[in-house]
């Protein structure tokens, strides 16, 4: 029952994430929208494998990998349209 929880919550965060990125409120590069992919990607690919579920595996991580790589992204570039150094 507590992975089921937590798969729910994750999948909230991805599709709150998506939806927050079709509706304008967010852009592909804002960090809230990367963290709140790599959070909810990772939860989601930790309760896989313990599920055993590759597939799932597979996807979440890769997902959590692409999250992780847009944020590493977002502080190497520090002259992006999220700084402050205006």
């Amino acid at each position: 029952m507590t992975l089921q929880i937590i798969q729910i919550v994750c999948a909230i965060g991805i599709v709150a994430a998506f939806a927050s990125l079709q509706f304008g409120l967010v852009q592909a590069q804002d960090p809230r929208y990367l963290v709140a992919n790599l959070v909810s990607s990772a939860g989601l690919a930790g309760t896989a494998v313990l599920n055993v579920q590759l597939g799932f595996v597979i996807t979440n991580v890769l997902w959590a990998l692409v999250s992780a790589a847009g944020l590493f992204a977002l502080k190497r570039n520090r002259h992006g349209p999220w700084t402050s150094d205006t």
